[in-house]
């Protein structure tokens, strides 16, 4: 996604609801395989995407706010698609998956202090995406310009980012983690 210069809301819509599908699919395979850990050091699918909640949530905190705080949501003329500003266009391309190296995850998005099960891990990650789909859906029904309504990055709170910038960051991570699933499904020993 974040090769694109500009995003519609149906290319939007599609990301995250093949996000709810793929989450869906994790859902629907043995505990013990969504649980398994390649070595003690490494993250299971379930933790995996327990972090997903934990940075979409932050993420979507930023989004309510942003919406809320507005007396009035800028709207668009004649406008169909919304550009993410330079910097998150990198920083999606540098975490785009098939990726090189890790990232340290920061403390506040580790999953350890997560007490969900695999099925409410699931169930959860599901329902973040779908609050997402139902959020561009209304942006797009009372034509919300997805540039203009702006919100402070949730950990650096001087970093200012507008909705585009959060739904293409978003995506952008889910699909590098969603990769790494995928990784450590191929390594599971028969």
């Amino acid at each position: 996604m974040p090769k694109k210069k500009n995003y519609t809301f149906d290319e939007l819509r599609d990301r995250f609801e093949g996000a709810k599908t793929v989450v869906h699919e994790y859902g629907s395979l043995a505990v013990d395989t969504v649980n398994f850990k390649l070595n003690p050091d490494t993250w299971s699918c379930t933790e995996v995407c327990q972090h997903l909640i934990r940075f979409n949530e932050m993420y979507l905190t930023e989004i309510r706010s942003a919406v809320e705080k507005r007396k009035t949501i800028p709207v668009f003329k004649n406008k169909i698609s919304f550009a993410p500003k330079w910097t998150v266009k990198k920083l999606a391309q540098f975490i785009e998956p098939p990726y090189r190296f890790g990232v340290k995850t920061l403390k506040p998005m580790q999953p350890s202090n997560i007490e969900l099960s695999a099925a409410e891990t699931f169930m959860r990650l599901i329902e973040i995406n779908e609050e997402i789909v139902t959020l561009i859906n209304k942006a797009e029904e009372e034509q919300w310009n997805l540039n203009k309504i702006k919100g402070n990055h949730p950990l650096f709170k001087l970093y200012r980012m507008s909705l585009i910038d959060y739904l293409v960051f978003i995506d952008a991570h889910q699909r590098r983690h969603f990769w790494q699933i995928e990784q450590i499904l191929t390594r599971i020993p028969e």
